[in-house]
């Protein structure tokens, strides 16, 4: 299970595009789409400008009207959800 200070990397197959405050992600070895709503939707686009997973986590705590323990559960169960589909992957360290 990833937590706030595991590292993280978008895989070159992953393919992704913002349309308002939604995101759609596509896994071009699976072609499976996935959906992501606003919240996640902001926590990949940190994640592709190359912020951790602590950065991303700290700039949405000052974004978002939210408990910080309540949006570290569901950032982690997300980026869990996200490697199980194979749109992210955790670095080695």
């Amino acid at each position: 299970m990833p937590t706030l200070n595991s590292a993280l990397h978008i895989p070159a197959h992953v393919s992704f595009s913002v349309v308002g405050k939604d995101a759609f992600l596509l896994n071009t070895q699976t072609n499976k789409y996935y959906g992501l709503e606003e919240v996640g939707a902001r926590l990949w686009q940190l994640l592709n400008e190359g912020a951790s997973l602590q950065n991303a986590h700290q700039t949405i705590l000052k974004e978002y009207t939210v408990e910080p323990a309540e949006l570290e559960k569901d950032l982690l169960e997300l980026i869990a959800q996200l490697m199980e589909n194979g749109l992210v992957e955790l670095v080695a360290a």
